[in-house]
């Protein structure tokens, strides 16, 4: 007999099965946040449940992340993956992700690999995460799945294929010893029109890149070992937002080659180990990076004096720039700025209108007596900082000079909200904490431990 909703008794609602009468896509997406193994279990929540985990269309079999199953039960595995990528291949059922992670220790797991990705790509996977075997060759279907979005994949080759149709590819990333050439680097990139990031991570062969001008592309992150003789990233459009360029070795010439004018949209720029004269940093933000508004610059080759004036910037990092000693910013939006160094530095100025968090992250050497006078001289152009965090590591002991500080003020040189000081100590080390009369609304003090 069905319940009159309209007045049901006292507890009747109480044994029903809530989560039963949900319909089929929720219970999928209430899946789709949890991980293979916490999926698993909701199998036991009743006879629907078990039956929507065997229809759940995110497919997850990384081995490597997944602790349910151990390299031991391998063939196990690879039975239970066969076997369920068979039920969605008879039953037609959609798969909106496939992510696959398998050891390099079984001869026959590429022609597997092909039968598991030909029925992904056949039920319309929309995501596919890929760490295959070594020298996994990518078939070609793969490259003609117009319902493909998101493409990622580490340690495997991707020939070079004529026939291209990923009509929804909008992100695609390859990771770790992904073999290509340039020309199907530069046939994905001219033909997907959709795609809007791109990632290239420690891929060998992969020298000279060309954004062509019809690309859409706004993210461009690039990471790995410099080739020998240096690359280069020709832009042809106007579209990136985002570009990262953080490669390992000695310190290259600027590697970005553009008209004049297409790079004005860029918000975010990460670089690392290049050398960048002051003129030409100064040229490139008053008339080419009128837009940015993130600048990080890690381990580059740089001036001993810099100067940054720019209207839009919000966030400037330095770290492990040796050779700078002196840093002066003027930007009335900038409100973090990180600066980390392990040499010496002499002064930092910062004219900002907002109220700005500032990080320094250096050597507990470096904020002894002679350190301490320089880091407050350095930061008394921060009129407007909020918040001061300083990070100091190293064993040493931290010690003052009694007859240098005594007639010293050691107040904070300019008008802060709060100060939070990280000490990375020796698990040996001991450190006593006096409690001493500071005029800052709020002190905070983090004792670390570094093993």
């Amino acid at each position: 007999m069905t319940p009159d909703c309209n007045n049901p008794k006292p507890g009747e609602f109480d044994s029903m099965d809530r989560l039963s009468d949900l319909p089929d896509f929720i219970i999928h997406h209430i899946i789709s946040y949890l991980d293979m193994e916490e999926a698993y279990r909701t199998s036991v929540l009743s006879k629907k449940w078990n039956q929507i985990f065997a229809t759940n269309p995110i497919l997850d079999f990384d081995h490597y992340y997944n602790r349910k199953f151990p390299m031991e039960t391998l063939p196990r595995l690879l039975e239970y993956i066969d076997a369920r990528m068979q039920k969605f291949s008879k039953e037609n059922l959609r798969i909106t992700k496939f992510r696959l992670g398998l050891p390099p220790n079984d001869l026959l797991l590429p022609s597997k690999v092909d039968e598991w990705l030909e029925i992904a790509v056949r039920n319309q996977v929309t995501e596919i995460f890929l760490g295959a075997p070594t020298n996994y060759k990518l078939p070609s279907f793969l490259f003609c799945a117009k319902s493909l979005r998101n493409l990622d994949c580490d340690n495997v080759e991707i020939p070079f294929y004529e026939a291209l149709e990923l009509a929804s590819l909008e992100i695609l990333s390859l990771h770790y010893n992904v073999v290509l050439e340039e020309r199907m680097l530069f046939h994905i990139v001219s033909s997907c029109l959709n795609l809007k990031d791109l990632c290239i991570s420690f891929c060998p062969g992969i020298k000279n890149l060309v954004i062509p001008r019809h690309s859409k592309l706004e993210d461009l992150y690039i990471e790995g070992d410099v080739p020998v003789d240096g690359g280069k990233v020709i832009l042809e459009t106007s579209s990136l937002r985002s570009f990262g360029y953080n490669i390992n070795g000695e310190n290259d010439p600027w590697p970005i080659i553009s008209n004049r004018g297409l790079l004005r949209n860029l918000r975010h720029l990460s670089v690392s180990c290049l050398s960048i004269t002051g003129e030409d940093l100064a040229k490139l933000l008053q008339e080419e990076l009128t837009s940015l508004e993130k600048l990080v610059f890690h381990g580059c080759e740089m001036p001993s004096s810099i100067k940054i004036s720019h209207t839009q910037l919000k966030q400037i990092f330095f770290y492990d720039c040796d050779n700078l000693l002196n840093v002066v910013i003027d930007a009335p939006t900038l409100n973090k700025f990180k600066f980390k160094y392990y040499g010496e530095i002499d002064s930092i100025i910062i004219h900002s209108q907002a109220n700005c968090n500032i990080f320094v992250h250096t050597m507990a050497s470096n904020f002894k007596t002679d350190g301490f006078f320089i880091l407050k001289k350095l930061l008394t152009g921060l009129n407007n900082c909020s918040v001061l965090k300083m990070f100091l590591s190293r064993d040493d002991d931290i010690e003052f000079d009694e007859e240098e500080s005594g007639n010293a003020e050691l107040g904070p040189p300019c008008d802060i909200e709060k100060l939070k000081l990280n000490l990375f100590l020796h698990p040996l080390k001991r450190i006593k904490v006096e409690e001493t009369n500071n005029d800052l609304p709020y002190l905070e003090v983090q004792l670390r431990l570094c093993w």
